[in-house]
Parts: structure tokens; sequence; C-alpha cells
């Protein structure tokens, strides 16, 4: 392995920290700590956790020095890294009949079609993996460091169900692999991608049977199937309909009671694309315990409406207000109770913009998804200098670029608007609308 393939890439270093003392910069690489290697932020901060440290450090000018480091047990470096796994990230070696990378276009940015499936990501950062890669020694590693909890992609715990789903030919292992791991004091939050006529039904049902078995497991989170219109040569799977989400969701609730009586807690929820696709309002907040899987959608609507209610709303404007809110069109339907609200405002006019997405296909429904061509087609004919709120979730790269790689600004040079992008906290959002835009407006 060569000196560029591992350690620890500074991308910053904060003021009056130890990484400024220590005369650290940007672009320098932490090489070794204690004589170890560095591969991933969890072996940092295992070796860094005590009060003597030595480093070797590779600077940006290609230069090497060792360093003794004093400090105290729970002092922080004071610098971030450019990635928490500094070798290699693991790449994912299924070919799943529904991955949403092998559904993308040429011609993005080139991290877009990275497939990692990593237990390292998972572990820190909530990333889901398949488990289908790990060793005999990350099994070791994972016990030892008490890396835990761990994000499962399951699917599907029928061995030959998984194994289509995943595009396997050998033989899968997940439930001796989960059974291990649980043994051992581990815990895993779980997922399954609801494919029709694939993994529902029976499949499902013992899906939940298996999990819900074992102790380690805390959550079970089923999502529907995306598809987007870029699936030529690629296995014909069907999205989920209306019928088949309120079938599903009435499953849920079923198994949520269940769970209650025998866990005291419901262990099972549905992202909030089943309600949208069922044309069912959500559930109440307190369904949702917490909220333990939010950053799969498992409630986002809800959690976002439930901090907007507690913004107190004004009964009436001083002047009269236009306002413009665009939105993929699942959250243009499932913040409806928020849109009331706004248009109970005396002098408030809302218009809302349902954007479809043109560019992956109408069946992409969500606001993440959302291109800068899509903006391009679906806020023109607004008038010069129209102020249009969006979902914050539509940029990268520090608010700048969209998902295609458009620009903000190219978009609003073109059409002449204004792009305010909105938080995705509810009372924050709430606070730039009402203290900033109506302010100026």
């Amino acid at each position: 392995m060569t000196v560029d393939q591992y350690g620890a890439l500074i991308a910053e270093v904060y003021p009056g920290t130890l990484a400024e003392e220590l005369g650290l910069r940007p672009g320098d690489r932490i090489l070794r700590l204690n004589g170890q290697k560095i591969k991933d932020l969890i072996q940092f901060q295992w070796e860094w956790a005590g009060e003597s440290i030595d480093m070797e450090i590779l600077s940006n000018d290609g230069t090497s020095r060792k360093q003794r480091v004093d400090k105290e047990y729970d002092q922080g470096l004071g610098a971030m890294f450019e990635a928490p796994v500094f070798d290699k990230i693991r790449p994912c070696a299924n070919r799943c009949l529904f991955c949403f990378v092998d559904q993308m276009p040429p011609g993005f940015r080139p991290t877009l079609y990275i497939k990692d499936d990593d237990y390292r990501l998972s572990f820190l950062q909530g990333s889901f993996v398949t488990l289908t890669n790990l060793s005999p020694g990350d099994k070791q590693r994972i016990i030892e460091e008490r890396l835990s909890p761990l994000y499962v992609s399951v699917h599907a715990t029928d061995p030959e169900t998984r194994s289509l789903l995943l595009g396997r030919t050998a033989g899968d292992h997940l439930m001796e692999t989960l059974r291990f791991l649980d043994g051992h004091g581990i815990e895993f939050h779980t997922q399954v991608v609801l494919c029709p006529g694939y993994n529902d039904g029976e499949i499902l049902e013992k899906t939940y049977q298996d999990l819900i078995a074992l102790e380690g497991t805390r959550t079970l989170a089923i999502v529907p199937v995306g598809l987007t219109q870029f699936r030529d040569n690629l296995t014909q799977l069907s999205m989920v309909t209306g019928e088949q989400a309120r079938d599903v969701i009435r499953w849920v609730e079923q198994k949520q009671k269940e769970s209650l009586e025998k866990r005291g807690e419901r262990f099972v929820w549905l992202s909030d694309e089943f309600y949208i696709l069922a044309d069912t309002p959500l559930p109440p907040e307190e369904t949702y315990e917490g909220y333990p899987q939010l950053e799969n959608g498992v409630g986002l609507l809800r959690c976002l409406l439930e901090e907007t209610e507690l913004f107190e709303v004004p009964d009436k404007l001083p002047h009269p207000v236009k306002l413009v809110a665009g939105a993929g069109l699942s959250a243009i339907k499932g913040l409806e109770p928020l849109w009331r609200r706004l248009r109970s405002v005396e002098g408030l006019e809302l218009q809302l913009i349902g954007l479809p997405n043109r560019f992956f296909g109408s069946r992409i429904n969500v606001s993440g998804l959302l291109t800068g061509r899509c903006l391009l087609e679906g806020l023109s004919g607004l008038g010069k200098g129209t102020r249009v709120l969006l979902p914050e979730v539509m940029v990268r790269d520090r608010g700048d670029t969209f998902l295609d790689g458009t620009k903000v600004s190219d978009v609003e040079g073109a059409l002449g608007i204004r792009l305010v992008f909105l938080p995705a906290d509810g009372m924050a959002l709430m606070q730039k609308i009402f203290d900033e835009e109506l302010r100026t407006a």
C-alpha cells in the first residue's frame, strides 16, 4: 500500500485547537498514530484515546515528520478530515435488481456512481449495508470495538429471495451473520426495499418474523422501490400501487400492535411514500417513537409538520404578500396541513408548484432527486424577480449546485427569478419564511 492510499487527510483545521498548535494544515495527512496505520475514523479515535500520542505526518508539500503529542485524555485534535474512511471505501459486489446507481444516466459527478457497502460507514454515518462482504476479521472487529448499531439492508431473510434481489449466485448467509452479531451484543437497524412480486406477501411476513425474533434488531423500515426511466436492459420491476400501499399499511399497523404487546415498541414502520401513494393521512407523531429511522424517510414529513406547529403563525400580515413555493410532488401532497396554516394568514397568498421529475421520470416524486433541468421547465413562466421557496435538500456542494451539476445561478439567470432554499428543520423553515421572506417582500 502506498502512502497516498491510507492516512487521515485533513480538510480543515479549526482555530485555537490542538491541530493548529501542532502546525497541521489542510492537505496534511496523518499516516500513523502510535505506530499504527490509520485506515478509518474508528481506528483514529481508538488510537487517539490517550494522553501521549506518537504521530507520523505527511505534509501537503511532500515532507514527512514524526511528532510526540501530550494532551488531556478527552482533548480532541480540532481538525475535520476529508472522509471518515481513510483507505479505499469497500465497494458493493452485489447487482441488486433495484439498485438506484444502475438507473443513473451517464454524465453526473463520479461520486454518484460509487456503490459502497462498507460496514464502517454503516456505524459512522448510518449508511445501509448488505453485510455480504464481511470477512471473519471484520466480524471480530465489529465485536471487539463494539461497532453498534449497524444499519443493514435486509430486503428478505429468505435466502433464495435475497440472493435473487441482490443479484448474487452465491448462497446468502444473512441470518447466520445477524445471529452471530446478535449473540455478541451488536444491535442493528434494518430496512426492506419492497419490490412487488418479489419480497412482499409471505416473504415479507417471514422477514418480519425472523428479524423481530433477534434481540439485537432495533427497528425495521420498509420503503417502496424507486424506479427511474433509465432502466434499459435491467430487470422489469413494478412500482408499489395505491392499493398495494394501503394493504401494506394495514399489515404494518397489525404488526405494530403485535410488537407493542411483545416488545413494548412498534418495531416496524413505513416510509412516508407509502402514505402518499395510498392517499392516506400520515400517522400521528407518537407512533414514530422518536423517529429512529428518520434519515430513511420514515416520519420525515410528520416530524417537519410537528416542528412547524411550534411556530406561532400571525393571524394577518401588515400588507399583502404572495409566496411561491415549489417541491417534489410527494412533499406538496404530504405537507398539506402546513399549506393550510399558511393560507389561513390574512394577506398571504400562497402559490404551490408541484415539480414533476422530468429527468429521472414521473415515478420519482421526492424533492431530493429534482435537478436543475426540472426547475428550468417547472418554474418557467413566473414573473421576473419572483422569489421561489425550495427545499434545501435539492442542492449540493454548499448550496450551489443541483444533482445534475446545474448551478443555482444558471437557473436564476435563465428564468429571471430568485431561488430561496428552506432548511429541513420546521422551526427554522418557518422563521426563514416569516422573519426573512415576508419582511423583505
